[in-house]
């Protein structure tokens, strides 16, 4: 019960910080300003040619065409060993993370940073595709793993490596010129929030098949 109230806590909070940063973004806000010139600058100074590199192929692994392939490889490999609750709820956070940001891309119409953009990129720039596409994959996918594998050493791993990756995936956003640190922070708040909904729905009673700890007796089995 304490848990419940947790998760539908952090979700309100998360709902509401989203929309009131997503506000001040559209408004134009003078603290909005001041962050992103903060961090954007902090960021430039370690501006060099050979991270430009790296940074180019791992923003990559957060687009929405790589993170819906490994997401549809992984879904694969879920039904396979048939943790169905676990595809489904993998699939239901990847789905409605990208219509959800498609949908307030356009109606916001945040135009991208001035400056010289190191990759081409279209649409729009808030929220950033690529940090809300990472978040909603890779922190369903480590929430998961949580439940198949049981070695503290194996968690460990896959929760590092999730968290960095999702991590340089928004920091790369702000190094290629192509977004805003604010646009950053608002598509892990937009991710988040989905997040935190779906737990929810997964760990409610009597919701269709959608119970989270299907997948828990699914690993067992």
């Amino acid at each position: 019960m304490k848990s419940s109230k947790f998760l539908t806590t952090t979700n309100i909070i998360l709902i509401i910080i989203f929309i009131l940063w997503s506000w001040a973004v559209t408004t134009q806000a003078n603290f909005i300003h001041g962050f992103d010139k903060f961090f954007i600058a902090m960021i430039y100074q370690n501006h060099t040619a050979t991270p430009l590199l790296v940074f180019r192929t791992l923003t990559e692994v957060g687009g929405t065409f790589w993170t819906v392939i490994i997401t549809l490889v992984i879904l694969i490999i879920l039904s396979y060993f048939k943790y169905y609750y676990a595809a489904i709820f993998l699939a239901a956070n990847k789905l409605v993370v990208v219509i959800i940001n498609t949908i307030i891309k356009d109606l916001i119409r945040r135009p991208r940073p001035s400056h010289h953009h190191y990759m081409y990129e279209g649409s729009f720039s808030y929220p950033s595709g690529h940090s809300s596409s990472a978040l909603s994959l890779y922190i369903p996918l480590l929430i998961i793993c949580f439940f198949i594998f049981k070695k503290i050493g194996s968690r460990v791993l896959i929760t590092t490596l999730g968290i960095l990756l999702i991590i340089i995936i928004g920091y790369s956003r702000v190094y290629l010129g192509v977004h805003y640190p604010s646009d950053i922070v608002g598509g892990y708040l937009l991710a988040g929030s989905v997040l935190t909904s779906t737990v929810i729905l997964f760990r409610a009673k009597n919701i269709f098949v959608l119970d989270f700890k299907g997948i828990q007796k699914q690993s067992d089995n």
